[in-house]
């Protein structure tokens, strides 16, 4: 493949591979920036299907505008190469963040689905259909903010793919049921889709799982999705709510539309909310309407004096009585005190003093004693990345709010493996790091690298200085052996040939020697070597040991 496409994308290297679409990294030669390019497999390039959903990708996402999707900057042909060029997330996937900690607490995925809703939002407004929510299509960049990528793209490992006019294309573990039962996407099965997404989140796993993906399938037809609650009975009732409608197999219990679910993600975690019941649905196949409510007649009332007199009665002592009781309660300080709260404000991207002032007026103070500083990908040095508790999240007054503190951006480590070690260490020390090199004995062609530590992907500090440690192959590593010393010289001469060292022999005279110490110093044995004994010789390097011995 060319290096460059479009005549300004310069191709760097591949970031992942889909079933459709292969995903580089690349740099804009005329914005001088990186971007991430996808171009559909050369294999897909006849395949008219292939090429109508890859086209409908680009028409989908080209019609959207969202902080919480990833941007599309250009859409075109190069030769028969069709791509995609979009932001470049520099970042990881919410999958491998959740593989990483396991399940999220759920205030913050409260906070991750208000995000992934808001985009979801965006896209239905604009009547797309994403297809293949899933938590490998979530991006999280360091300061947190979420992006929704992949509109529509191409069948992955462990999909499964429904053949109608127009079906979607999504992986099993997160699709809707009645897709699987070969009916059309709609706006309602992103809506599952994201419920999946969300369980994941308060769990840490997908809610079905199967040795085959019709196995999958049939459990999202069949079975209930398990209550997150009960693993979990810290989740308020009110969140759990939130999993329920949107996983709600019967397209009339699930939310209607994405509106509908945000909402409830922006209500969920209020006061008011805490003493809500489990939504339950008496008939998942019948739907469930306000005119099915039972609601019972009252009776006529007679017109008897003495009956109505007997109300007004009970009506006046128990209006009293509750007049007392608030009295009471208001007097005792158990009400009439309510505590007060407050949002947190958005502090990201402000300075620390900056957030104090901010914090200060709204009653609130940092916590000096847990600021995080940490590498950001896009935040410069001495910003804020992102506070806890977030932004629009309720709090008492006088809380404190921790911050997480940017110490500057950071660079990623190259994969130097493979690399010649000279090469890789001359490169390093450009970038500032101080780099051990370590030989190992190896098949490998001789100064290739095998290993690095850090590995590549590790996030550093371009303004310190860096350590690496290379480890890269040589031939076989032979020790002179101490007991040379002493041997005779044909014995000396045996060694070192059976073990491939290349030598000399170097006589010392010996005429000069006083009787004694010829006496203590025998013929024709090793004296000393150079290198000296218990040297390590690297064969694959032109090294000659010189064997030192007395004559006759």
């Amino acid at each position: 493949m060319s290096n460059t496409i479009g005549n300004r994308y310069e191709i760097l290297k591949l970031l992942g591979r889909g079933g459709m679409a292969d995903v580089y990294l690349a740099f804009d030669v005329i914005l001088n920036r990186h971007v991430a390019v996808k171009i559909l497999k050369s294999d897909m390039a006849d395949d008219e299907m292939a090429r109508e959903r890859f086209k409908r990708e680009a028409e989908a996402i080209t019609q959207l505008s969202h902080p919480n999707i990833v941007d599309v900057y250009d859409v075109g042909e190069d030769g028969d190469r069709h791509y995609i060029v979009m932001e470049y997330v520099k970042g990881y996937t919410l999958k491998q963040l959740i593989k990483k900690r396991g399940p999220i607490p759920y205030k913050e995925a409260v906070w991750m689905m208000k995000q992934l809703a808001g985009a979801l939002l965006e896209a239905h407004r604009n009547n797309v259909i994403h297809r293949d929510v899933k938590s490998q299509n979530v991006l999280i960049k360091d300061d947190g903010t979420i992006k929704l990528s992949d509109f529509g793209i191409a069948l992955a490992s462990g999909a499964i793919q429904i053949t109608h006019e127009d079906s979607v294309i999504g992986s099993v573990h997160y699709l809707a049921p009645e897709l699987s039962k070969g009916k059309q996407a709609t706006m309602q099965s992103d809506i599952y889709s994201l419920g999946i997404v969300f369980y994941e989140l308060l769990t840490g796993d997908v809610p079905f799982k199967g040795d085959t993906p019709v196995q999958v399938a049939l459990k999202h037809i069949k079975e209930e999705i398990p209550s997150v609650r009960s693993m979990n009975p810290d989740i308020p009732q009110s969140v759990e709510n939130i999993l329920i409608k949107a996983t709600a197999k019967n397209l009339n219990n699930r939310y209607k539309n994405i509106a509908l679910m945000l909402k409830d993600l922006n209500e969920c975690l209020k006061r008011d909310h805490r003493d809500d019941q489990k939504v339950s649905f008496e008939n998942s196949n019948v739907p469930k309407k306000s005119e099915d409510i039972y609601i019972p007649k009252k009776e006529p009332v007679k017109n008897n004096k003495q009956k109505v007199f007997n109300i007004l009665f009970l009506t006046l002592v128990v209006i009293l009585s509750i007049s007392v009781l608030v009295i009471v309660l208001f007097l005792s300080g158990l009400i009439g005190n309510r505590t007060r709260m407050v949002k947190v404000p958005d502090l990201r991207n402000m300075s620390v003093q900056a957030a104090r002032d901010i914090l200060v007026e709204k009653g609130l103070e940092v916590d000096d004693s847990h600021i995080t500083w940490i590498l950001s990908d896009n935040v410069p040095k001495d910003l804020i990345i992102s506070s806890e508790p977030t932004y629009d999240e309720e709090i008492e007054v006088g809380s404190k709010v921790k911050l997480t503190v940017s110490n500057g951006l950071y660079s990623t480590l190259y994969n130097y493996v493979g690399w010649d070690y000279k090469d890789a260490r001359n490169e390093l020390y450009a970038l500032n790091f101080n780099v051990k090199v370590i030989p190992v004995e190896s098949e490998e062609t001789p100064g290739k690298i095998l290993k690095q530590d850090p590995e590549a992907g590790f996030k550093y500090d371009p303004n310190i200085k860096n350590s690496i440690t290379l480890e890269y192959s040589q031939e076989k590593i032979v020790i002179l052996s101490y007991e040379l010393k002493g041997m005779s010289i044909d014995q000396a001469v045996n060694f070192l040939s059976e073990n491939k060292i290349k030598y000399s022999l170097e006589i010392k005279d010996r005429s000069y020697f006083s009787d004694s110490e010829l006496d203590d110093t025998a013929a024709d044995t090793v004296v000393r070597t150079e290198p000296e004994l218990g040297s390590a010789i690297n064969l694959s390097e032109d090294i000659i040991v010189k064997i030192y011995y007395y004559g006759e």
